[in-house]
């Protein structure tokens, strides 16, 4: 719980006052949502089937085995690496359909 909360304030004090948006200059703002909740969705799935399906005692077929599966029990006991994992993921979808991550300052 603590490398939770050491890693959530230091990403924190990173960002400041500027946010990311994915940019891709032919694509609309909505359609631009809709491509990342579809690689949210997809990197999700992709790191649960690992982290469950790897390390479930049937292999990934179970009913403990779903979109359902919480908490955690993937190969190291650190949800973080679960965050990580999605993340990277979601860039490399995101990146595959032709989107880069910009720096958006925020307005004051």
């Amino acid at each position: 719980m603590r490398r939770i909360i050491v890693f959530a304030a230091t990403a924190l004090l990173c960002t400041g006052c500027a946010s990311y948006a994915w940019y891709r200059p032919d694509v609309s703002p909505q359609m631009a949502a809709s491509d990342e909740r579809l690689c949210r969705s997809q990197a999700s799935d992709v790191v649960n089937e690992v982290a469950v399906g790897a390390w479930s005692p049937t292999g990934g077929w179970g009913p403990w085995d779903g979109p359902w599966r919480r908490p955690w029990i993937g190969p190291w006991p650190d949800p973080a690496w679960q965050l990580a994992a999605e993340q990277r993921v979601i860039d490399r979808c995101m990146r595959a359909h032709g989107y880069d991550l910009v720096r958006v300052d925020k307005s004051r």
